[in-house]
């Protein structure tokens, strides 16, 4: 009897399916996830009344895998903001894969910039640039 044919296309090199991805679009659905993200990814993160286990439980799913490296060991006691004060607006939509939010906060305006592999996927966070940062 053959061998079942995998659905998806065989990469020649190693052999291994490659399962095709939705491609992502930028509408009005997307561009409110997208701000949707970054305000949560800033809600989370401008917590520095919490300890650092708590504090990363809940931002860690929200980065993407190198973000999570780069912030493991930041202190969140450190983090001057300490709440969003209006609603976030995407500043940079170029890709429909990586985008920047603006999101006001009590120190002014963080900048986050999210990406997603593609239309199924969460947007996630890959910088968290504070205001005097951003400019």
């Amino acid at each position: 009897m053959p061998a079942p044919v995998p659905s998806g296309l065989i990469d020649d090199d190693t052999g291994e399916v490659i399962t095709p991805r939705a491609v992502p679009e930028w509408d009005a659905e997307s561009r409110a996830a997208t701000a949707a993200a970054g305000e949560e990814v800033m809600r989370v993160f401008a917590r520095p009344d919490l300890d650092h286990d708590s504090w990363w439980a809940q931002l860690q799913p929200l980065l993407s895998n190198e973000a999570q490296i780069d912030y493991a060991h930041v202190d969140p006691a450190n983090i001057p903001a300490r709440e969003v004060t209006a609603d976030p607006s995407v500043t940079e939509d170029s890709s429909a894969y990586v985008a920047r939010v603006q999101v006001p906060t009590d120190v002014g305006d963080y900048t986050v910039l999210l990406s997603r592999r593609d239309a199924n996927a969460p947007w996630l966070a890959e910088r968290i640039t504070p205001p005097e940062a951003a400019g």
